[in-house]
């Protein structure tokens, strides 16, 4: 549960503490200092161009557009409704047979064929034997999820109404700011002014997508092994013990430590990198 609430408030980082990589160079960090350390890496990452003068000229109308189609606390009103949309079938199926399926996964000693051969409300019920709150943990992680992603909401907010002030400052010119403006003044441009972005998370459109889903995961389904194979045609990871003296020294100098700490400075590799799979 902690990890899927940290993941709420960093997704990416939730993927890269999956890696043996990140996994070992956090390891016994605090989670808050992880999550700190891959927000600073990825705000490095993601940079853009700043505007020209040109563009600096059109960025009030192109803001005064923003003030129509993102009204002060627009953000997190959207990521309520989608987190309602996306999160409410996935824990009503994380507290039913699907739920159940995991959690007895890791509790259950048995052959097989004795938990496929039970239902799913025998599954069910064998889940809340286990686990009185069994039931409960769905809610209670959503609700969880549901504040972090609001309070993220607020924070972004800004930046996020900047952010779309300047793109449109430089995707279209001043004419255009101009005609986009007066629709936007029409009945029917202020209905879509404010539900343009809305779309996005809409029932409708997260059902349509969703039913892609199966053919997603079926081009997906042999890359793991794809990948585990490409991953074995690279050299492996080298521990210091794998350095030549000339490498050592240079590690070393690198670090500013004496070439006989280097085993105290460098860790070994990760098993899963030199065995390949750390492809998954």
């Amino acid at each position: 549960m902690k990890r899927i609430l940290l993941s709420a408030a960093s997704g990416i980082a939730l993927v890269l503490s999956g890696t043996p990589a990140f996994a070992q160079e956090g390891a016994g960090q605090p989670e808050g200092e992880q999550l700190a350390q891959v927000s600073e890496m990825f705000a490095g990452l993601f940079t853009s161009e700043p505007l020209t003068p040109e563009q600096e000229a059109r960025l009030p109308a192109a803001m005064a557009l923003i003030d129509v189609m993102l009204p002060e606390g627009f953000y997190a009103a959207m990521m309520g409704e989608m987190m309602g949309t996306m999160l409410d079938p996935m824990m009503a199926m994380m507290s039913g047979a699907t739920g159940a399926d995991l959690m007895l996964a890791g509790r259950l000693n048995v052959d097989p064929q004795v938990k496929e051969a039970l239902s799913d409300e025998q599954k069910v019920e064998l889940a809340t034997l286990l686990d009185p709150a069994f039931a409960q943990r769905g809610p209670l992680m959503q609700g969880m999820m549901n504040d972090i992603m609001l309070q993220a909401a607020v924070a972004i907010e800004p930046g996020f109404r900047e952010g779309m002030a300047k793109a449109y400052a430089v995707r279209f010119d001043s004419a255009q700011i101009d005609d986009i403006a007066a629709f936007f003044a029409t009945p029917t441009g202020a209905v879509y002014a404010r539900e343009n972005i809305k779309l996005m998370a809409d029932p409708q459109v997260m059902s349509a997508s969703m039913q892609a889903m199966p053919a997603m995961m079926e081009q997906f389904g042999g890359l793991a092994s794809e990948l585990e194979a490409a991953m074995a045609q690279l050299p492996a990871e080298r521990g210091v013990g794998d350095l030549s003296q000339q490498e050592r020294t240079r590690a070393a100098q690198l670090l500013g430590v004496d070439a006989d700490a280097l085993d105290e400075a460098i860790n070994p590799p990760a098993a899963a990198s030199n065995t390949g799979s750390g492809a998954e």
